[in-house]
């Protein structure tokens, strides 16, 4: 014999859907408390995880592309205090060629004199050598321009030849007679090194330019891809709770379905 059941059917499916639904909606609420993204898969939002991926390469380009201008302003720096030690060394041979074109210092007083701007060339040669920056030799010409890649754009430091700006140091001469002594060699060097120094103080600020709106950007990026992907904790406790409500009464509609069904069975037995 068959037994007809006068439950309906579609609402006890339907009753089945909504809790699977509800399910899914609690499943969701939990990832995003425990994530911390309300964004966790495609299927949550595909266009917003892949603007927020989109976003995210774009800080972390940025993030990188301010290390690289950090180091390109370390270079920077060091190569300026070179050129500042370059500078001084240049002022003790001033001194000392001054005091050279004296009428009342005897050779040998220029002797000394010329010993010790040579000693100074040598010093200056040692700062050109010694200045460096992870094995690459910032003043002795040897390198060229530098470039430094920002993440999203290029910018570079000019090669700067300090050994060619006193080249003519290496034979100035200050030991004969004073009236014959002339400083145009120290003066085309001195020259020299200064425009290297205001080149390098335009480059460094360039770069810090550039690293404080690399910073700033992607600052701003990552919180516009905060706003994008992550959960808010208010609004996820609150579906979470509210899911558990609707859940604990969408069993207690498929329980009361269910045993009404049993008990239109069991007296159709009586």
């Amino acid at each position: 014999m068959k037994i007809q059941s006068n439950v309906n059917t579609a609402q006890y499916q339907n009753t089945i859907n909504k809790r699977k639904e509800t399910e899914e909606q609690q499943k969701k609420a939990s990832k995003e408390l425990s994530t911390g993204k309300k964004v966790n898969t495609a299927a949550d939002d595909a266009v917003a995880l892949s603007i927020s991926q989109q976003i995210m390469k774009e800080a972390k380009s940025l993030t990188t592309g301010s290390s690289n201008i950090s180091y390109g302003i370390d270079a920077a720096n060091i190569a300026d205090g070179a050129l500042a030690n370059i500078t001084d060394s240049l002022g003790d041979i001033e001194q000392n060629t001054v005091r050279a074109m004296n009428g009342l210092y005897s050779e040998s007083d220029r002797a000394i004199l010329q010993e010790a701007n040579e000693q100074s060339v040598a010093t200056i040669n040692q700062t050109i050598n010694q200045a460096q920056y992870n094995e690459k030799n910032l003043l002795d010409g040897s390198t060229g321009d530098i470039n430094i890649y920002t993440g999203t754009s290029s910018s570079s430091i000019k090669e700067a030849d300090a050994k060619a700006a006193i080249a003519d140091l290496e034979n100035f001469d200050v030991s004969g007679n004073g009236n014959n002594i002339s400083t145009d060699a120290l003066d085309k060097a001195y020259s020299s090194i200064s425009d290297m120094r205001s080149q390098i103080g335009a480059e460094t600020n360039g770069l810090s330019a550039a690293y404080n709106v690399n910073n700033n950007t992607a600052e701003n990026l990552t919180s516009a891809q905060a706003q994008k992907e992550d959960a808010d904790f208010y609004k996820s406790v609150t579906k979470m709770k509210s899911s558990g409500v609707v859940g604990a009464a969408q069993n207690m509609a498929l329980k009361n379905q269910m045993e009404s069904q049993e008990n239109l069975v069991s007296k159709m037995f009586q």
